[in-house]
């Protein structure tokens, strides 16, 4: 009966190390998934603000100077630079003070 316990032991000894649980060959794949979704997140923000800045940077082709007038009385208000793209839109305004 001591021979068969302590054999019994010995290949528990031996066997139970060598029969790993296969979830710590993956384990912290979930962090490592998580990490890399957030920097892909972080790079589509980054780019699409680019696309944002360089689509602004390219609409804008032509500088007006434009005067602003008061269409009841007709006496100037101020003036300005006006930015017109492509199509004729004015993009962005510019006051100036004199």
């Amino acid at each position: 009966m001591r021979f068969f316990l302590i054999s019994f032991l010995i290949f528990f000894m031996a066997v139970l190390p060598a029969c790993k649980n296969e979830d710590d060959n993956y384990a912290g794949v979930g962090k490592l998934i998580a990490e890399r979704n957030k920097m892909r997140y972080r790079l589509a923000e980054e780019s699409e603000k680019d696309a944002r800045k360089k689509e602004l940077s390219t609409n804008v082709l032509d500088e007006k100077k434009i005067i602003i007038v008061d269409t009841a009385s007709g006496t100037p208000l101020g003036q300005g630079i006006a930015y017109v793209n492509k199509k004729g839109e004015i993009v962005k305004i510019k006051l100036v003070n004199e």
